[in-house]
């Protein structure tokens, strides 16, 4: 038996070490799934491999998307059509082993910017902060109406990322509405921050009406009602801080765009609020 021992080992190392003596792990892709392309918005996507002999050769196979290329092993460009692209990725390492990887890309419209309100999860009995976060897609600007049912604003408190936004607030209709702009497009940042105090203790729900302008300035969707366009505010934000002759938002007409400027476009920029709906009366209840 023990004249054995010395052949078991010889064996043992020969399925387990490469002809240089030094481990080898088999040859495996890392990318096993593509991230999602947006329609008209850069894309990159980067292949790999661990084990086996370097160096590593991709190859694809199948039909990619108008504007999107590959080569050594990076898939880049601008998808101008939408769909789903079936494709097979395949590794070569320097050994002539091979790994096939089988993948889909999806090319689809952009998703819109989200307004995200961020406020405390559990009843509150004391003011608190509410957040406002641009986030998902850049935006040039939105506008917001905020029903605030049993909430008081401090409007004193408002803090807003561009010094270009009109508010309103009408105590009687429970109304808050707030137009931002911003002069260059806001994504994953906070866009304004509001001290609330509740009337009686409660947890914080919300549900806003908001409208957003891409980072073209294009509106998504269907614009709040307002006395003056949404693009008048836009042209004072592209133009904030500039003087000069015939400037885009010099609404007074001083060859500066600024405060004053924002003042005249504040008058008569947001219409008569509606009331908000009553709760019904229980049956039975006190008139």
């Amino acid at each position: 038996m023990r004249k054995l021992w010395p052949l078991f080992l010889l064996l043992a190392a020969c399925g387990t070490q490469d002809p240089a003596g030094t481990g080898m792990e088999p040859l495996r892709l890392t990318s096993t799934s593509l991230p999602s392309a947006y329609l008209g918005e850069p894309y990159q996507a980067l292949f790999s491999a661990e084990g086996g002999l370097r160096p590593y050769a991709f190859s694809l196979e199948g039909k990619l998307p108008q504007g999107l290329t590959f080569q050594g092993g990076r898939i880049t460009g601008t998808p101008r059509e939408k769909g789903q692209f079936p494709l097979t990725l395949t590794v070569e390492d320097g050994a002539k082993n091979s790994r096939v990887q089988r993948l889909t890309l999806t090319v689809s419209d952009p998703p819109p910017p989200r307004l995200t309100l961020v406020a405390p999860p559990a009843q509150v009995e004391g003011p608190f902060l509410l957040l406002g976060r641009v986030e998902v897609r850049e935006a040039l600007g939105f506008q917001l109406e905020l029903p605030l049912k049993d909430l008081n604003p401090d409007l004193a408190s408002l803090k807003v990322v561009s010094p270009v936004y009109l508010l309103d607030y009408d105590a009687e209709a429970g109304l808050l509405r707030l137009d931002v702009a911003f002069a260059k497009p806001l994504k994953d940042q906070e866009a304004f921050r509001l001290l609330l105090t509740p009337q009686k203790a409660l947890t914080p729900r919300f549900s806003p009406r908001v409208v957003f302008y891409d980072k073209e300035g294009k509106l998504l969707g269907e614009a709040l009602k307002r006395g003056r366009p949404f693009a008048d505010l836009l042209q004072l934000a592209q133009n904030w801080g500039k003087e000069g002759k015939e400037l885009k938002g010099d609404l007074d007409g001083d060859g500066k765009v600024g405060e004053g400027d924002l003042r005249r476009l504040a008058e008569g920029y947001f219409p008569r609020a509606a009331p908000l709906p009553q709760e019904p009366r229980p049956e039975g209840g006190n008139p």
